[in-house]
């Protein structure tokens, strides 16, 4: 999955002190600290009416990351899982994989900036509920 860095503070070799239980003086410009964000973490559930479609995406970064599941309530539905620019229509969709099932999970790594997930439609005459979790780097998980 990802690993969390919290915090680490690294100090130069020669603050090093020479005298046995003296602390060393350091100046703030001598202090380097790394502050790693916490996966953000997000889950949505929707409801998909009989011949309808319903999107719902991850905001990501080129290069971010983000694992994800999604399950019905039982009944299989059409998904596409693809990403696009949604402010420049230039930019053709990528598609990450689609099919028909009644729940997957995997990870997705964002190939440029933009939107990233899921269309799911529903073949069936019943309403379909749909639930997205997602764990990982995406700054928002939305309805489009």
């Amino acid at each position: 999955m990802f690993a969390v860095l919290t915090r680490m503070i690294v100090l130069p070799v020669s603050l090093a002190t020479s005298a046995p239980g003296a602390l060393p003086v350091v100046s703030p410009s001598d202090v380097v600290a790394v502050v790693a964000a916490q996966p953000k973490r997000d889950s949505m559930t929707v409801t998909i009416a009989p011949a309808k479609r319903i999107e719902v995406k991850l905001v990501m970064k080129k290069g971010e990351k983000a694992s994800f599941e999604w399950t019905t309530n039982g009944a299989e539905v059409g998904y596409n899982l693809h990403g696009e620019v949604p402010t420049d229509p230039s930019v053709k969709a990528h598609i990450y994989q689609r099919g028909s099932s009644k729940g997957e999970k995997g990870s997705i790594e964002a190939v440029f900036d933009g939107v990233h997930g899921w269309s799911w439609r529903n073949t069936g005459e019943q309403p379909v509920t749909v639930t997205v979790k997602a764990t990982g780097q995406f700054s928002a998980l939305k309805k489009m």
